[in-house]
């Protein structure tokens, strides 16, 4: 008898489900399975007052589909939850509405679980850690107190960010454009001693140990560009008063012989010792003054108009050339970085470059470029040497138009301008000119200009079948009229010519000796920034950048260092809603860290909690909390006020998920032996910079000191794009277009939410949110549920439904591992209609459907997949296997082309070779009427994708 249809109804289905994975721990994560284990992590949210939105749950639901596969591949998975409950947007919530902060967290704890729990997320709950706890702070304090006994913690008196409004101090990366990243407030200098963390004496495995790791390549870019680390050579310049000399750090010592001036950071302690010597004291004097209340990005953002004034009555000399060289201070130094002091080489380096332009100082250009084939058909051949080659390479202009001449090559990818080597009797002039006649017919020719700056390139030339080491000598030709006479059919079978805009040309030829030869003539002002050949270099010139780095560096008295942009981290917040720093200041003793055995120090239940005008945390005035005995001396002493940052507490979280009631310990050593690294840890982009980098540096540390098993702590890191609003802008509360999860969840169900995220655009990228497509996720769900209506035992399963399977259990499989959900759900969907057309459906087939649709929608699938008729969940299944050969089509469709342009289709086999291809395009009508008294001068064949005849142009 057949079954009734009943409607889906998404509020019943989730919620029972929902219970009974709670109620039967489904997803628990075992400490002593025998099973491989597989730790997947989220960044773990930040609770605030306005609840989840869509955009949190982006990142939760792939991990989810993740951690579910691996479930159902055999993992004992580990896949926990917590709240990053400490920090700012949290106090200042509890300012603005005057709930407590400790409150305010419950409150929003209490949400963000309910929300999680309605989306049927597979988190072990059991786990569930929060950083405002003190069970668990107790445990960041105690690592910090480990850090400051190996000298890593340490208490430094500098100037920092201060925000008048938030009352509080900011790191350099919450500074926006001189203002608070958080309120938009100008940002003020303040003298304030801070605790910080020597994380630049990790700066350099930080770096290097990324090569350990499976993380995108721009996460790995964006480490590396923040630690900044630089290969290079520190030189002293001598200077014409007192004793103490200039000492530059550079990373090009091959632009040496370019030095036009030399420029120290207004904070330089030099600048102070040479005042009385300055002749233009009170203009300095007024210059650093401007500059001290402008912070680091600032001064150094891009775009950032530089300023500068000339130390008057001093100067350095050359350290080869003894040469004089005006001394600057200018806003673009920093004293932070490096040494302090650049030696300025204003025809190789941008900002240098801008700098001298303004002040109308002297540019020297002392490098030439030069470009090595790497690839493709112009890649060098190692085993062969080179011919080098005089060359004219010729940029024409149209006579009207702002348009120039390209070759496109027909044998190789290549294009750019006319070249042609200089023969013996031949200046460069004669040499362009007979060139562009030959290659492009054109007649009425002038020379413009020829280029000081010869270009240099080593290349394969395919042509000649050898190795070429040309240099090009660039020389612009204005056309005077389009007249032209017949090019030699030789020079037509080679290449072609085409007119084209400098905007599009520059985006053609971008990264080969082209781009430089028409920077040389349209603008010869560009600084070339890039390694090449060094001239105007004395008995250097002539060497490549890589040789003479080492060489000039030697000669002038200089040596090869390693130096990194990273700087300490600041540790110290001057507010109440944070980890206290374990430590009392003692007048005898100084500081001495608190007892372990009185950890943790908690926070003090207080009314009052406002941040303080006078910049100190809110701490400094409980009397009764901050007046204690020396731990060492018992003399009168005091605790530290200042609070951890934010920061802290995510800085270990993912180790406490292996052991999180361990009450001696961070966590067990059997348990992070057991769980640690993360397989995998997914965030946003934004956390990939410094979480990533704070998280790896605690990590380490812990590893030194012999507390964790491995090095690194994930071994793979992947980031999501953001979920924008409806017309592609980001998500705020403060303009009312965030979308709340709740009301989705209600109307259309948890399922479709989750489905919808997936299936929205490429995971990578940022999406902006459509309600109307949001029903379409919906429709498929109730398709999928009214098509297992159609189940049968006795369905046959046809080749065609057989084939279709095999391939979306790889396609799924496949894309679920590099995050192409949104195409793996596109293949399920392409499944299901092919199973719609199905008078019934196997129920074979359809249980393999749902076992790869249930980590995307585990609702309605384990709703399925019981009403089917199995007692156990669909969750606990072992993940579908294909089979190769059922993948396979037995008939493939390939375009035939003419000349590039496909002219009809071909049905074959797949396999096939060139010959059998070829002559079965031939054969077709269609073809054959396009090949009609022309001349088949090659093919291009792309095995099962294509199949190109190339035709003589002449007779086509």
């Amino acid at each position: 008898m057949k079954k009734p249809q009943v409607p889906y109804n998404h509020l019943s289905i989730e919620s029972k489900w929902q219970k009974v994975w709670e109620d039967t721990s489904a997803y628990k994560a075992l400490d002593n399975s025998d099973k491989p284990k597989f730790y997947s992590l989220i960044e773990f949210p930040f609770p605030s007052g306005s609840g989840l939105h869509t955009g949190h749950i982006r990142s939760n639901v792939a991990m989810d589909i993740i951690s579910r596969k691996r479930r159902s591949e055999g993992y004992n998975v580990l896949f926990p939850i917590g709240w990053d409950a400490f920090g700012l947007p949290t106090e200042n919530y509890a300012i603005k509405t005057g709930i407590h902060p400790i409150e305010a967290t419950k409150q929003n704890t209490d949400t963000f679980r309910r929300q999680l729990k309605t989306l049927g997320f597979s988190f072990d709950w059991s786990r569930e850690v929060n950083t405002s706890d003190p069970e668990y702070y107790k445990w960041t304090q105690w690592i910090f107190l480990q850090m400051y006994k190996k000298g890593l913690a340490y208490k430094h008196k500098m100037a920092i960010n201060w925000c008048p409004k938030d009352k509080i101090g900011l790191a350099n990366e919450e500074v926006i454009d001189g203002k608070c990243e958080r309120c938009g407030t100008q940002v003020e200098k303040r003298e304030k001693e801070q605790w910080m963390l020597a994380i630049t004496k990790y700066a350099d495995r930080l770096d290097k140990d990324l090569d350990t790791v499976d993380y995108l390549e721009r996460i790995k870019i964006q480490q590396r560009n923040w630690i900044g680390k630089s290969e290079g050579s520190e030189i002293e310049f001598k200077v014409s008063v007192g004793e103490k000399n200039i000492n530059v750090f550079t990373t090009r010592a091959d632009t040496l012989f370019g030095v036009t001036y030399v420029v120290l950071s207004p904070e330089h302690s030099l600048v102070s010792e040479w005042k009385e010597k300055i002749t233009n004291k009170k203009e300095i004097e007024d210059y650093i003054a401007s500059v001290k209340s402008r912070t680091e990005i600032d001064r150094t953002s891009e775009g950032k108009e530089k300023t500068g004034v000339e130390l008057k009555g001093i100067h350095a000399f050359h350290p080869i050339t003894n040469e004089e060289i005006p001394i600057w201070i200018a806003d673009y130094v920093l004293a932070s970085y490096g040494t302090g002091a650049v030696m300025a080489v204003p025809a190789h380096d941008e900002r240098d470059n801008e700098f001298a332009q303004k002040f109308n100082l002297r540019i020297k250009e002392v490098i030439e470029p030069l470009l090595i084939g790497e690839r493709g058909a112009d890649a060098v051949k190692e085993d062969q040497p080179f011919i080098e080659r005089q060359v004219a390479a010729v940029v024409v202009k149209h006579w009207e138009k702002e348009e120039y001449l390209v070759i496109k090559w027909t044998k190789s990818d290549w294009v750019g301008f006319v070249t042609g080597g200089i023969d013996k009797n031949e200046d460069v002039a004669t040499a362009a000119l007979r060139e562009v006649e030959e290659e492009t017919g054109y007649t009425d020719l002038e020379v413009a200009n020829i280029a000081d700056r010869k270009v240099h390139a080593k290349f394969y030339q395919l042509l000649k079948k050898e190795n070429r080491f040309a240099h090009y000598q660039p020389v612009l030709i204005h056309l005077k009229s389009g007249a032209r006479k017949e090019v030699d059919s030789g020079e037509l079978a080679i290449h072609t010519t085409e007119w084209i805009s400098k905007d599009k040309i520059e985006a053609i030829l971008a990264g080969n000796s082209m781009r430089h030869i028409l920077w040389s003539l349209i603008q010869p002002e560009k600084p070339l920034t890039d390694d090449g050949l060094l001239k105007n270099s004395d008995v250097f010139s002539g060497m490549s950048s890589d040789e003479a780095r080492k060489a000039i560096t030697e000669a002038a008295g200089g040596k090869m260092v390693t130096t990194f942009k990273l700087r300490d981290w600041i540790f110290s917040r001057q507010r109440y809603w944070g980890e206290p720093i374990p430590m009392i200041h003692c007048k005898k003793c100084g500081w001495i860290p608190v007892p372990e055995k009185d950890l943790p120090v908690t926070l003090p239940l207080v009314a009052k909690y406002q941040p303080t005008d006078s910049g100190e945390s809110p701490l400094a005035a409980i009397s009764e909390w901050v007046n204690v005995k020396c731990p060492t001396c018992d003399s009168d002493a005091k605790r530290e006020t200042d609070t951890m940052p934010n920061w802290a507490g995510s800085s270990w979280y993912f180790l406490r998920y292996t052991d999180p009631h361990n009450k001696n310990a961070f966590a067990g050593v059997d348990k992070l032996n057991h769980w640690t690294p993360v397989d995998w840890y997914n965030g946003g982009m934004e956390h990939t910079t410094l979480h990533l980098l704070y998280s790896r540096f605690w990590h380490k540390f812990l590893f030194d000191i012999g507390l964790v098993p491995t090095a690194e702590p994930y071994k793979k890191r992947t980031s999501h794009g953001l979920i924008l609003a409806e017309g592609g802008v980001k998500m705020s509360k403060s303009i009312g277009n965030v979308i709340n999860p709740d009301e989705i969840v209600e109307n259309m169900g948890a399922d479709t939410l989750r489905l919808y995220e997936m299936f929205m655009g490429p995971f990578d990228q940022p999406i902006p949110w459509s309600t109307d497509n949001i029903v379409g996720s919906r429709r498929f769900i109730e398709r999928v549920w009214n098509t297992h209506y159609k189940v049968s035992n006795e369905a046959q399963v046809g080749s065609k439904v057989e084939s279709m399977l095999h391939k979306t259990i790889m396609k799924v499989g496949e894309d679920i591992e590099s995050m192409s959900f949104n195409t793996a759900v596109s293949s399920l969907m392409i499944l299901l209609n092919t199973l719609e057309k199905e008078e019934a459906v196997s129920k074979e087939v359809f249980e393999t459907f749902l076992k790869l649709l249930a980590p995307f929608i585990p609702h309605v699938t384990e709703e399925i997949w019981s009403e089917l008729g199995n007692k156990e969940s669909i969750h606990s299944q072992r993940w579908p296997q294909y089979d190769k050969l059922k993948t396979i089509d037995s008939v493939i469709t390939i375009a035939v082309q003419i000349n590039g342009k496909t002219r009809t289709t071909v049905e074959i086999e797949p396999g096939n070779t060139e010959e059998i291809v070829t002559k079965k395009a031939l054969e077709i009508p269609e073809i054959s009427k396009w090949m009609e008294g022309k001349n088949v001068r090659r093919i291009v064949f792309v095995k099962d994708k294509i199949i190109n005849i190339i035709v003589d142009l002449k007779t086509e």
